[in-house]
């Protein structure tokens, strides 16, 4: 099981990065690595089911949004490797300051489906590597969006 908690701090407003994360779930192709193809499904108020191409695979996936919590919860539908769920919120640094930097965490709790696989699919460090990257490219955004205003 990959249970992990990734962490960047951004400097940018609650706003900016909430639009950063809503962007991402409806074009991932901008943010992540290996994406060939994105759709979204069903778009509710606050459920998504979304589709992607990611790496030559298929990967569907219910998002739940909560805004007033500043969190996405991807629950996997369908993954070649791994049953479980991400979580991408905006974590206050302090709570009494308006312009005090801001986290993006991603909680993860993965289960590999087969061990069978290990190997010839991607593996855990280059699942983390990707999320990673992904999290530079959403903080980057928010970071110039914001230095313009």
């Amino acid at each position: 099981m990959l249970i992990r908690t990734l962490q960047v701090l951004v400097h940018s407003e609650h706003k900016t990065l909430w639009n950063m994360l809503m962007d991402r779930l409806q074009h991932p192709e901008r943010y992540v690595l290996g994406v060939s193809e994105a759709r979204l499904l069903e778009q509710g108020q606050d459920e998504f089911v979304s589709e992607m191409t990611l790496h030559g695979e298929l990967v569907k996936e219910r998002v739940l949004v909560r805004p007033y919590d500043g969190e996405l919860r991807h629950e996997l539908l369908e993954h070649p490797q791994f049953t479980g769920f991400i979580v991408r919120k905006i974590v206050k640094t302090a709570r009494q300051s308006p312009v005090a930097p801001l986290y993006l965490e991603y909680d993860m709790e993965l289960l590999r489906k087969s061990l069978k696989v290990q190997g010839v699919v991607r593996g855990e460090e280059e699942i983390i590597t990707d999320l990673e990257t992904e999290m530079q490219k959403i903080r980057s955004r928010a970071e110039e969006i914001d230095s313009r205003r």
